[in-house]
């Protein structure tokens, strides 16, 4: 009797351990987190208290919904899963993924949440400032000045910019634009008095409409642009450092598993452990750089310590 008692309540724990993720939509970036969020749950090197995962399309309308029964955490997926995460104080912990610092403190602001932040968490999607400075330095030894074209989403990046640049012995060179219209002629006054261009994500500044208008712009006056993701890289940025969906995913998992109680708590909000760096070799050649190897640059920022 007594194996049986144990043995059910086993199977109770085991169902109590149970972590709802919403995406914003199928596909795309969304989809390559969640397949990867799996194989995280499924490799052996991140051991750990056993998860179950509830995949959920929409918020549930209510607190009591079934498919909440037993989960101790939500990961929405997204910036649409955030804010739609976001309008419930009735929710159990939510770890916000693949969102923008800018985003997260955004909707934070504008909800009126009363939950603490610690139970509406995220692990950013963007890098600590720090860390993208310190691929500008190890990138462009000797360049100094460093523009950065500010929109609606990232102005508020402005003082924590200054403080970081000014550690890292750099002279920033800013300018703030709030529609489209105003990037070109901006740019072209930042770029005739900089070393090089640092973007930084913005829903106005750097879109899929902007970005080849920006990087053909940055390559007329010959100043390197440092992205962030693979694929300005790609298009013509010299260099970024990023962190991918599966190395988002990964962090994830080793998060929920490190929290005894997620019932309760999760950590604060923080920037990404696991990343990339990657040169485009054609634009630095063009440019006549000659960058160490995307092995050492990583290895070299990840000895580094974040400080914002």
């Amino acid at each position: 009797m007594v194996a049986v008692v144990l043995m059910l309540a086993g199977r109770v724990a085991l169902a109590q351990e149970r972590v709802a993720v919403l995406l914003s939509e199928r596909g795309g970036h969304y989809s390559e987190f969640l397949d990867a969020f799996y194989r995280a749950l499924a490799d052996p090197v991140l051991a750990g208290r056993p998860l179950t995962i509830v995949e959920l399309t929409t918020v549930p309308e209510r607190a009591g919904d079934p498919r909440l029964a037993g989960v101790s955490a939500l990961v929405a997926v997204g910036v649409q899963a955030m804010r739609s995460a976001a309008a419930r104080d009735d929710l159990p912990p939510t770890l916000n993924v693949l969102v923008p610092r800018a985003s997260y403190e955004r909707t934070v602001a504008e909800s009126g949440r009363h939950r603490a932040r610690a139970q509406f968490s995220a692990i950013y999607l963007d890098q600590p400032l720090s860390r993208q400075l310190g691929l500008i330095r190890l990138v462009l030894p000797g360049k100094r000045r460093v523009a950065v074209l500010l929109g609606p989403d990232s102005s508020f990046f402005l003082p924590r910019l200054r403080a970081a640049v000014a550690r890292t012995g750099l002279e920033l060179i800013s300018d703030e634009v709030s529609a489209e219209f105003e990037l070109i002629p901006a740019l072209s006054q930042l770029l005739g008095g900089a070393d090089l261009l640092l973007a930084l994500p913005d829903s106005v500044v750097f879109t899929r409409e902007s970005a080849r208008s920006i990087l053909l712009t940055a390559y007329r006056y010959q100043k390197p642009m440092f992205g962030f993701s693979q694929a300005y890289v790609n298009a013509g940025a010299l260099a970024a450092v990023f962190s991918t969906p599966a190395q988002i995913a990964r962090q994830t998992v080793e998060m929920l598993r490190a929290q005894p109680n997620a019932r309760q708590t999760l950590p604060l909000a923080l920037y990404p452990t696991h990343f990339s760096v990657s040169v485009n070799r054609a634009v630095a050649r063009a440019l006549a750089i000659d960058p160490p190897a995307d092995g050492a640059l990583h290895a070299a920022l990840a000895s580094e310590t974040d400080s914002d």
